[in-house]
């Protein structure tokens, strides 16, 4: 799988930005269309969200979230000539730095909304090195292509081989007053299902769990692709939060809020959000 991505990536640098582009919404209707890769997951997922848009718009909105995951996974095999955190320009990041200006290190709670590799690129070339929790990907070999091209990108991931590391590496990475991002829509088993969309939907309660024993500032940011290699990528005001004496009360309160807060930018752009992933279960 490493060389095949890697075949892959070489070929797709040699094609100009329009031909990927046309790649990318063929490859759409093909999945979305023809071969109807998780279309009952996505267009189940769309119904819930946007129970008023009509059954045309659910499906057009469907289409296009594939064309943007393509593009993403395009721009992301070309950053080999292209530099990714380049291609993102910021708005609202005064709201990032005044975070990180209180010396504690910042969380930014993130999403799977536009390009997320360019925007943790982005994040660490303007803030420092900035890392994400993230899962491994696929097979080894495709894991170690995609770990590659991140580390190249400046796209830094906290790396967990046994339980407690990812604990560990939060803290020593807010001790350095680094950043951490927290991907905050994605499922996990055993997790309790709060509100998502007005559904319940399998929330991921870690984070609001690390807060109480690593606080630091909260700041939102989500990513909208305005063209091919070229993003933006916003930042929303901290997140107030308060803690009582009560910890469970007080995790699952948070996590309410930042399932509010991901709904609130997936809003802005449904179409560039990742819905093959299956929240309601």
């Amino acid at each position: 799988m490493y060389w095949l991505m890697t075949a892959l990536a070489a070929f797709l640098t040699r094609l100009p930005d329009r031909a990927i582009e046309r790649l990318a919404s063929g490859l759409a209707i093909v999945a979305f269309d023809c071969l109807r890769v998780r279309r009952r997951t996505v267009l189940h997922n769309l119904a819930l969200a946007f129970p008023d848009k009509s059954l045309a718009e659910r499906r057009k909105c469907g289409r296009m979230s594939y064309y943007h995951f393509f593009l993403t996974a395009f721009e992301f095999l070309t950053s080999s000539r292209v530099d990714l955190a380049g291609t993102v320009k910021f708005v609202g990041d005064e709201h990032m730095r005044a975070a990180l200006a209180g010396g504690q290190g910042a969380y930014i709670l993130c999403m799977h909304l536009g390009n997320w590799e360019a925007m943790g690129a982005a994040c660490s070339r303007h803030f420092g090195p900035s890392h994400v929790l993230v899962k491994t990907v696929g097979t080894s070999g495709l894991n170690r292509f995609v770990s590659e091209y991140r580390e190249r990108n400046g796209f830094h991931w906290v790396k967990r081989q046994r339980k407690g590391d990812g604990l560990k590496a939060i803290a020593n990475i807010l001790a350095k007053r680094e950043v951490v991002g927290f991907v905050m829509d994605q499922a996990r088993p055993g997790e309790p299902k709060l509100p998502f969309f007005g559904h319940p939907a399998k929330t991921n309660t870690s984070f609001a769990a690390i807060l109480r024993r690593y606080p630091a500032a909260v700041v939102p940011s989500y990513v909208i692709r305005e063209g091919f290699h070229r993003h933006t990528e916003y930042f929303l005001p901290p997140i107030e939060l308060t803690f009582s004496d009560d910890i469970q009360a007080d995790v699952v309160k948070h996590s309410v809020m930042f399932n509010a807060v991901v709904e609130e930018c997936v809003r802005r752009s449904p179409e560039q959000y990742f819905w093959l992933h299956n929240r309601w279960k």
